[in-house]
């Protein structure tokens, strides 16, 4: 694998397949170390609630192209997770309704270092999946905690850029981040399925 450029693939999770059932049994697993776990929350809470919200798009982080098999695939290539909002609520950011919000996300440690979370966050591959959820954004938005260093130089390498704008967090003070979404590689949106199970 190029650990410049790793093969990553982005997989909504709001059908229900043999695939996503994998992976969200997995990602209810997965566990960060403290000093992360400070920052973001784990899918066992975020998952749920962004089953609720039709607002939210919740999605697996996977590396390689292939569907996912099983359990035992989903455990060895499931490196991470993360929720697209269109609802950016009471966020600092101009054109709110052009606005989608990036959340929970994060890379689990195994994968971290090695290019993934640059990857899940750059053009084309998050451009092409905010379309499900909010067709009409013209940029992405995050908040990042101030302390949390390594995170800020991931999303400034996907082309995030700092707007100024700070805004309190359960950690301490976020800085809110900002990039335009790249038009030209958006499909067309597809109808949003809202799950009506979750597998455990």
């Amino acid at each position: 694998m190029d650990h410049e450029r790793p093969d990553v693939r982005l997989v909504p999770l709001d059908r229900a397949t043999p695939e996503t059932t994998a992976l969200r049994k997995e990602l209810l697993d997965h566990e960060l170390p403290p000093e992360q776990l400070r920052f973001t929350g784990l899918p066992a809470q975020t998952l749920p609630e962004a089953d609720a919200d039709p607002a939210r798009l919740p999605y697996a982080i996977v590396v390689g192209e292939a569907v996912i098999d099983g359990e035992r695939e989903a455990r060895a290539r499931c490196a991470g997770f993360g929720v697209l909002d269109a609802n950016v609520g009471a966020l600092p950011v101009d054109a709110p309704e052009r606005a989608v919000l990036m959340r929970a996300y994060y890379v689990t440690p195994q994968w971290q270092g090695r290019g993934v979370g640059r990857t899940s966050c750059a053009p084309p591959l998050l451009d092409r999946s905010v379309s499900t959820v909010a067709p009409n954004a013209e940029k992405i938005v995050l908040c990042v905690n101030r302390a949390n260093l390594s995170a800020q130089r991931a999303y400034a390498a996907a082309g995030f850029a700092f707007t100024g704008n700070i805004v309190p967090g359960n950690a301490g003070p976020q800085y809110v981040m900002a990039r335009p979404l790249d038009i030209e590689v958006r499909p067309e949106p597809r109808p949003r399925h809202r799950r009506t199970e979750n597998p455990q």
